[in-house]
């Protein structure tokens, strides 16, 4: 366990290192500094209505997830790695993936865990309870750090059945004609 200031322990639990699955570019946006996130987040959210999903109470804490996700991973990015940040939405036939780059290629993400309130360092963390997935990975120029949102599966919509209504004799002489 490492240690955090006045011999305090500071728990770390790290990211998975690995890609993001193959996805389809949506939407990207940079971002040069902190009054970017707030049109990041309106413009996730307007790509994210353009994508008709469907609507309702499960869209709607997607989208809330996705842009919390959105606004953790930006800071993140443009306080530690003191350049602009990069946001890439992509879609999976099943999920969507954000992937957020920065310049800090030798500064890994780190999660920390037992870390008091209002001490901040829990960006990581809130990634990981609202995705479906998270990890990191590096490129040549950039550190990558993503996270994945599965889409609401749209309910089954059957047809109503065709019932044919005849009346009681009827239906009395069809179960005699089948032997039943």
């Amino acid at each position: 366990m490492a240690m955090l200031g006045e011999g305090k322990p500071r728990a770390m639990v790290g990211l998975r290192s690995a890609p993001p699955p193959p996805a389809t570019a949506l939407q990207q946006w940079v971002l040069a500094d902190y009054a970017d996130l707030r049109l990041l987040r309106a413009a996730l959210r307007r790509t994210l209505d353009a994508e008709n999903l469907l609507p309702g109470k499960e869209v709607e804490d997607l989208a809330h997830r996705m842009t919390v996700v959105a606004t953790e991973l930006a800071t993140n990015a443009l306080s530690h790695a003191r350049s602009p940040a990069t946001v890439r939405l992509s879609r999976t036939r099943k999920a969507l993936v954000l992937d957020v780059a920065d310049g800090a290629l030798s500064a890994p993400p780190e999660v920390l865990r037992a870390r008091p309130l209002g001490a901040g360092g829990r960006g990581l963390q809130i990634v990981q309870e609202m995705a479906t997935d998270s990890g990191w990975y590096t490129t040549n120029h950039a550190k990558h750090v993503w996270a994945e949102f599965g889409i609401p599966r749209r309910g089954r919509r059957f047809a109503t059945p065709r019932i044919s209504v005849f009346d009681l004799e009827t239906f009395i002489r069809l179960l005699r004609r089948t032997g039943s």
